[in-house]
């Protein structure tokens, strides 16, 4: 399949800018599952001063704020060529040692909801694929997928106790609870294309976790599927802390992306 991809961020400030930088994590990398064909992100309000990696191979963009500016804007357009691998990775010389995935965050450290929840599902190692899409399963039925009752600051145990989030809370909640299982899993942000077409489509998130002899095998919790070739892998880190799409300093404060004007739009070519 081949995805045509359009998006745009506006991030509007109140005042003057004097001094200002995001970094930006927008730029989707070749894998196994998608070969990217044309990418380009124009910037209003801004230049590109340089590109990077970090330490989980996701692709940076450094931006300087042009001074007096009001407003800066992100117009993305791409094109990638997606195939099916049903859900499996390889394991890559550059990734991080398994071992790193297997700690705790801020934002995936169990309470007192999650470790009930996490004794009435034990995993059975002799079944691990079947009884981690079942655990997908059992946080998507308790925890139901609403917008507007949970934020980027909110937990996997402050979702689980409100019993509603969106894709990066049921992300969250599976990954505490496959980490208390010591298996190593990530978070993975990207875009989905829904099989019906859809005029409110956000980023997107889902999880990874690596079975021996397999590689990295990733569950959309909210989708209760694997990843197929109506996905686009963006970024990867522990949580989402680590792939916040645009963050950066403006005139001294900490910005992120919660304030952001986005809309996106995926058309099958």
């Amino acid at each position: 399949m081949i995805l045509k991809i359009t998006q745009k961020i506006i991030y509007e400030i109140d005042g003057t800018i004097n001094f200002g930088f995001n970094k930006l994590l927008l730029t989707p990398q070749n894998n196994e599952s998608q070969k990217i064909l044309d990418w380009k992100i124009n910037i209003q309000g801004g230049k590109k001063e340089l590109n990077s990696k970090d330490q989980f191979g996701n692709q940076i963009e450094l931006v300087s704020i042009q001074n007096n500016s009001n407003k800066i804007e992100y117009n993305i357009f791409g094109k990638v060529e997606t195939k099916s691998n049903f859900g499996i990775k390889e394991i890559s010389k550059k990734d991080l040692p398994l071992w790193c995935y297997v700690d705790k965050t801020h934002l995936t450290n169990p309470g007192e909801h999650i470790s009930k929840f996490y004794k009435e599902n034990i995993l059975n190692f002799e079944d691990l694929i079947g009884s981690l899409h079942q655990l997908s399963f059992n946080i998507k039925s308790k925890i139901k997928y609403k917008k507007g009752k949970t934020d980027y600051k909110t937990t996997a145990e402050d979702a689980f106790k409100k019993r509603f989030g969106v894709c990066q809370d049921h992300t969250h909640i599976f990954l505490s609870i496959v980490r208390m299982n010591n298996l190593p899993c990530r978070y993975v942000s990207g875009l989905f294309k829904p099989i019906q077409d859809s005029l409110d489509l956000s980023m997107h998130a889902w999880a990874e976790v690596f079975i021996e002899k397999l590689g990295w095998i990733g569950f959309d919790i909210s989708n209760g599927i694997s990843p197929d070739d109506r996905y686009v892998e963006i970024a990867k880190g522990f949580d989402y802390n680590d792939v916040v799409p645009v963050k950066g300093i403006i005139n001294g404060y900490f910005i992120e992306n919660q304030n952001l004007e986005l809309s996106i739009d995926i058309l099958n070519q």
